[in-house]
């Protein structure tokens, strides 16, 4: 029990947000008026190894056991409605007035070219990777896309977010997503906007990424 927020959503996400700020507050004590510390290389596995343990903490009180004790019976299996009142699970009949799907989500793949032979990396994937990528590109500055560029980022990979749209955070104010970019980007992120991806290649050691510019320039980026 738990579903998409606590494994692969807001409890992962924002557990790795909070140790890329702790770290790019190491990094930067000389700022704050600290001695400035030799703050080593991040190791992606203690990182990972944290947020599993975040999950375990949470996932008591998503358990099978506390769910009984407020009173919701919990039955595990593949149900499969007979009417449109009736479910058999198990060999067992339920019947009920009204009945709620709530089936989570999964990524969706966008249609681009080649994808499908390329490995890529979702949010099922990405908080327990077991190293830190040297490079990533991120397809999308939405919300997700912008809080993972700038955790891994601030952990050391190097991050490239492409945007087909001529702003970050399409559903904020131009203004305040510009601020969040210009602070991402004094962090070293870059940033391809109205540009839309063309292809993707599986290069072996590296992913190629082909972009077309707003000027429709090809530029090929490599992670």
């Amino acid at each position: 029990l738990g579903g998409d927020c606590l494994h692969f959503g807001c409890v992962p996400s924002k557990t790795l947000i909070k140790t890329a700020h702790v770290y790019h507050m190491m990094k930067n004590a000389k700022k704050f008026g600290l001695p400035q510390a030799d703050v080593p290389p991040a190791d992606f596995k203690q990182v990972s190894k944290r947020i599993k343990s975040v999950i375990d903490i949470i996932q008591k009180h998503d358990s099978e056991e506390r769910f009984c004790r407020l009173g919701a019976k919990v039955e595990f299996g593949e149900p499969k409605f007979t009417d449109e009142h009736t479910i058999q699970l198990n060999g067992k009949t339920y019947s009920a007035k009204n009945w709620v799907i709530a089936s989570g989500s999964s990524p969706a793949t966008p249609p681009i070219k080649g994808l499908d032979k390329t490995p890529y990396i979702t949010n099922r994937e990405i908080f327990y990777l077991d190293h830190l990528p040297k490079s990533m590109i991120i397809l999308g500055g939405g919300p997700i896309g912008t809080e993972m560029g700038q955790a891994f980022n601030r952990l050391g990979t190097k991050v490239f977010i492409v945007d087909r749209a001529d702003q970050i955070l399409g559903k904020e104010d131009k203004d305040l997503a510009d601020e969040v970019m210009n602070v991402m980007i004094s962090e070293g992120i870059v940033f391809y906007l109205n540009a839309s991806v063309e292809a993707a290649k599986n290069l072996g050691s590296e992913k190629e990424v082909i972009i077309k510019d707003r000027e429709g320039k090809t530029i090929s980026l490599k992670s």
